[in-house]
Order: structure tokens, then sequence, then C-alpha cells
């Protein structure tokens, strides 16, 4: 099965990157995917009580706001932030918002 498309971040403004960061969940999810690198999606939301369908619109918004890049290896998916891609386009964009999603 092949990936889902990612977008290039290179066609993605600031405020489209911005956008993917303006929801609880996902400033948890992206956390999450900070402190462990690429991990089974079901660990990125699994402490977070959301259904699978609700984790999979987030994992959407993520992955089309150039945030995150998603693969399937066999039945399992997988998420890892896009970092070295985020911090060439957007310099310590990331970085700031990981370190201000708690507050």
């Amino acid at each position: 099965m092949s990936d889902r498309p990612h977008p290039d971040l290179a066609d993605l403004s600031l405020a489209d990157v911005v956008r993917g960061f303006a929801d609880p969940a996902r400033l948890h999810m992206v956390r999450t995917m900070a402190a462990l690198g690429e991990c089974e999606c079901s660990r990125v939301y699994a402490d977070l009580g959301l259904s699978k369908s609700n984790a999979s619109h987030h994992f959407r918004v993520l992955r089309e706001s150039g945030i995150l890049r998603r693969t399937q290896r066999g039945n399992r998916q997988y998420a890892a932030l896009r970092r070295d891609e985020l911090d060439e386009r957007f310099p310590g964009l990331l970085d700031a918002i990981v370190a201000n999603a708690g507050a």
C-alpha cells in the first residue's frame, strides 16, 4: 500500500501550518510525537480518549498542514513530525510550539 500524499512545505504558508496546531488534541499529539519520535499512531492518541475516527481526523489535519508524515508498514500506521523540513522552512516554529503547548 502506498503512503498518503504529503504536501510540499514550500507550497504551504505559515498560516497553513499554524492552523494544524489550532486544537488542544493536536497540540497534545505533536508534543507526544516530539517526545517519542516516530511511533505507531495509536501511541500518539492513546491517552487522549479519542475515538479512532476522531484521531484519524486530527492526523489528517496535521498531515495536510505539513506537520507530520504518516506511513504504513504492513497493517500498522506510523507517524513522525517533519521536524527537519519544518525547521528549514519555519526556523524555531516547532520548538516554540512544543515548548509552549502546555501553557
